[in-house]
């Protein structure tokens, strides 16, 4: 927080430094010039004159949240400042139903043609933000989506799973023979499990209700450890990068060497998923300069979001631009998106978030 160590009207004071700074800040994102005392004199509902906001400035330059470019009299937010603004000064504007109907409507549109999350994601996000996306699928395995109990003789049962990706199938023989009208109880309840990502109470459930020793539990055991198998292969991460070429229509990236840079690490999705589990419960996570922790991206925001595809699936999308960003509107995009996808059952199962940013 600002902190004014003058005698005197230090609330005043500290009241006034933030608001220049808030002007400042969002003066630099719209025009990418740096800002003089004079531009700023007509920003406030209370007039400061030129006078005092060259001495406001010159403290807040001393405090480290400005620079001066040595080619200009101007000032421009500093790293420092970007980060006050994000967490203290910056307007959480409110996604409005709207923009949450318009993204969950392109969302549904593209999902029926392409039926891939991520690629989806990242194309309608860029498309309404008009900036370059990165959008990353991490799996923790295959899941298994349906399961077929088959009678093969009185004592064996072939256990037939359908994935998201394959089918596999595996022979069960029994000790004891098991009632045909049981297997297929089984194989129901199986399957109401699965749908409702609610598998581990089910074996509980079958040895309250019958005992551990029944045929139908130790078939039910079975079955479950070979889903578990099944589900615990196929790990992988697919990710995806969209409108990588906005970035040079960007004045801080019009140098292709330095827009291709960045453009790399963004491709690396180890470091794309390392933010993901960086971000942990948080709605929405802002990553300025340095603070990604790679020189490539010194001069970029990452403004990003993570979401819940069903138990083994996350996701994560994220809006790249200069620090100079539109950090509320990207902000608002964001907690619309994730709105949307969360309406898309059965896309995601995510329950709620809060309006905290870090």
């Amino acid at each position: 927080m600002l902190t004014e160590t003058k005698g005197g009207g230090s609330m005043d004071m500290q009241d006034r430094k933030r608001r220049i700074l808030k002007a400042i800040v969002e003066n630099y994102i719209d025009t990418a010039e740096p800002v003089g005392s004079k531009s700023l004199a007509t920003s406030f509902d209370r007039p400061i004159s030129s006078a005092t906001i060259r001495n406001e400035m010159s403290e807040l330059e001393e405090m480290g949240y400005l620079e001066k470019p040595h080619v200009s009299a101007g000032r421009v937010p500093s790293y420092a400042a970007y980060r006050l603004y994000v967490n203290e000064l910056m307007d959480r504007s409110a996604s409005i139903a709207a923009e949450i109907n318009a993204i969950r409507a392109e969302l549904e549109s593209k999902l029926r043609e392409l039926d891939d999350l991520a690629y989806t994601a990242s194309r309608v996000m860029s498309a309404m933000t008009n900036h370059t996306t990165v959008s990353a699928v991490k799996s923790s395995g295959v899941q298994v989506k349906k399961v077929e109990l088959i009678p093969v003789d009185s004592y064996s049962y072939a256990a037939v799973l359908i994935t998201d990706s394959e089918v596999k199938s595996r022979m069960f023989r029994l000790r004891e023979r098991i009632d045909p009208s049981a297997a297929a109880m089984l194989g129901t309840a199986i399957n109401l499990a699965l749908a409702e990502n609610r598998l581990e109470y089910l074996l509980p459930s079958i040895a309250r209700s019958m005992g551990p020793e029944a045929p139908a539990f130790r078939l039910a055991d079975s079955v479950l450890k070979f889903i578990g198998e099944t589900e615990r292969e196929g790990d992988g991460t697919r990710l995806h990068v969209e409108g990588a070429e906005k970035l040079l229509n960007m004045r801080e990236y019009q140098d292709a060497s330095k827009a291709r840079e960045l453009m790399e690490y963004l491709s690396d999705s180890g470091k794309v998923m390392d933010l993901l589990e960086e971000a942990g419960e948080m709605p929405i996570s802002i990553k300025i300069g340095p603070e990604l922790g790679e020189p490539r991206a010194k001069d970029a925001s990452f403004v990003f979001t993570t979401y819940d595809i069903d138990r083994h699936t996350k996701g994560i999308i994220g809006i790249v631009a200069p620090t100079r960003m539109d950090y509320a509107k990207a902000c608002a995009h964001l907690a619309a998106f994730k709105q949307a996808v969360r309406q898309l059952a059965p896309y995601t199962d995510e329950t709620g978030d809060n309006n905290e940013y870090r």
